[in-house]
């Protein structure tokens, strides 16, 4: 009776919160899609690190603050590898991933390839239960524990389609339902284990001259127990050292994003996002920041349509 009660509290109290927190996605994919799809490792660049720290509503108490470093490099002229580590704090809610990531890149015909990519991951999920008014603390379940933690080991695929500036990818950063040792039983089984999930991800690049371009991308994720959302957004870029766009995210989220590239090199990039009632300011909205480093690979750029060659 005593674990059913305590059950009932962490799902009531807390799953609406961490079944969307396990597994975070950020918004730096617009500058490098490997964070959400391994296919994409080593793929642009020799050499690329991101690393970004994201707080979401810094208004609200407990809300989500989110670290991450991102890494991957070419190896000869068909491989790609990478890593990552995250940080996710939400509350009294934590996670905490290595991910490894390995690509294969194909050419199948005269501008055309296919990337593969893997990952494997380990991630652990705990709650801080030290500061929880519990209803028994005499349950069994966290007698004399001030931290409850679970650890699993998962895999990830992807396939990514290139042509010239169009890139189409699908990914499932979790291929395995990792089972809790805790909790067993649905729906309550969702607040430390992860979960399947998957992405479909695209982008185009519109060259409008030799100095401007136009970025288009599309994401769609599947995470957990969220219901399904999907994001559009546009970035403007001069020179590829400049850019600046909007992003929508289903059902309530408008988001702006600017940033530029130092020596050809350095990356600064910053998002801010307004989510629902934070447009009034009660959350604060969600601030997003990234630094990275980019060593450009030597390969002689080919030739991409500029927008004159669609109006011949």
């Amino acid at each position: 009776m005593r674990k059913h009660i305590f059950r009932l509290l962490l799902f009531i109290v807390l799953c609406p919160a961490l079944q969307a927190q396990q597994l975070p996605i950020l918004d730096n994919y617009l500058l490098n899609p490997v964070s959400i799809s391994p296919a994409f490792s080593g793929r642009d660049n020799i050499f690329e690190a991101l690393v970004t720290h994201r707080t979401e509503g810094p208004k609200l108490s407990g809300s989500p603050v989110i670290g991450n470093v991102n890494i991957d490099g070419r190896i000869g002229k068909k491989m790609g590898v990478g890593g990552s580590i995250i940080l996710n704090k939400a509350g009294i809610y934590k996670n905490f991933s290595i991910n490894l990531n390995y690509a294969y890149h194909l050419q199948v015909a005269k501008l055309h390839f296919l990337s593969f990519g893997i990952s494997a991951a380990m991630y652990q999920n705990s709650l801080d239960i030290s500061s929880v008014i519990l209803k028994d603390p005499n349950d069994p379940m966290v007698m004399n524990q001030s931290k409850i933690s679970e650890s699993y080991f998962n895999m990830g695929a992807s396939l990514l389609y290139n042509y010239q500036n169009f890139n189409f990818s699908i990914a499932f950063p979790l291929l395995f339902n990792n089972r809790s040792f805790y909790i067993d039983d649905a729906p309550y089984e969702y607040v430390l284990t992860m979960k399947r999930n998957f992405l479909i991800y695209s982008n185009y690049t519109l060259d409008l001259n030799e100095e401007w371009k136009l970025k288009f991308d599309l994401l769609f994720r599947y995470v957990q127990q969220v219901p399904w959302t999907i994001e559009v957004s546009t970035l403007v870029k001069f020179r590829d050292s400049y850019w600046f766009g909007l992003l929508y995210r289903k059902p309530t989220v408008i988001g702006v994003t600017a940033g530029l590239e130092i020596i050809n090199s350095i990356v600064i990039n910053y998002n801010y996002e307004f989510v629902g009632s934070s447009m009034m300011g009660s959350s604060g909205g969600n601030h997003e920041f990234t630094v990275g480093y980019r060593l450009k690979g030597t390969v002689k750029p080919k030739k991409v349509l500029q927008i004159k060659d669609y109006v011949r």
